[in-house]
């Protein structure tokens, strides 16, 4: 995630969502004093000399290490972390930076999100299940909390997935960002089959996904 000072926004991260190619993108015109939350060293090196800065807080700062669900717990003590919920950032930011800041983040369809979100999390098993015996496991990531406070979306603009490249061009440009901006594919590399997202469901699974992620079909009326 990233709080800009310099350029007044917030972006919020999202789960596969293409979140990271923002974050990269996005950092060069970053200043020194904005918030920029680590990504894994590969994509870190994509940054090319602005790397993640001022993320840490109180215990972080002494160099203390935390497990992710303490920081996400906890993040007055450590400080901002990827994928943090809206709620938490605003409490950390204070309500003037909050309610004056372009606040926007991205969202996917569900049933597309899946499948990238699958790729990614099967990528190192062996052997690799496929896509319906997965499905019978908890899904355990959300969304909908890391850009909504109180079930009721709090940020100003949500990019359509789709869209990615021409939306976030729109928000530089309403910011004054006149540099180029540049999407690299970062973590692009885990999926190793470009069937369309429907052919792997059937109406079992479709009827989970439809279930699980209700909310975010609702507000932003998505398809199967």
């Amino acid at each position: 995630m990233i709080v800009s000072h310099k350029h007044k926004f917030i972006f919020l991260k999202t789960h596969k969502t293409g979140g990271t190619s923002i974050e990269v993108a996005l950092s060069p015109v970053c200043g020194p004093d904005d918030i920029l939350t680590p990504v894994s060293r590969a994509d870190e090196r994509l940054r090319k000399g602005s790397p993640a800065r001022n993320y840490a807080l109180g215990l972080a700062r002494w160099g203390l290490p935390a497990p992710g669900d303490l920081k996400s717990r906890f993040p007055q003590f450590f400080g901002y972390y990827n994928h943090m919920l809206a709620g938490q950032v605003r409490s950390l930011v204070g309500p003037d930076i909050w309610d004056s800041y372009l606040k926007f983040t991205i969202e996917r369809n569900p049933w597309d999100r899946q499948v990238s979100y699958y790729f990614w999390q099967i990528r190192n098993e062996r052997p690799k299940p496929d896509f319906p015996t997965y499905m019978t496991r908890r899904l355990r990531f959300e969304n909908w909390p890391i850009y909504a406070i109180d079930d009721r979306v709090a940020v100003d603009r949500v990019i359509e997935y789709s869209r990615l490249e021409q939306e976030l061009k729109d928000i530089c440009r309403s910011l004054g960002i006149m540099d180029e901006i540049v999407l690299p594919r970062a973590k692009g590399h885990t999926r190793t089959d470009a069937r369309h997202y429907r052919e792997f469901y059937d109406d079992h699974t479709r009827d989970i996904i439809a279930k699980r992620y209700a909310r975010e079909i609702e507000a932003f009326g998505y398809t199967f």
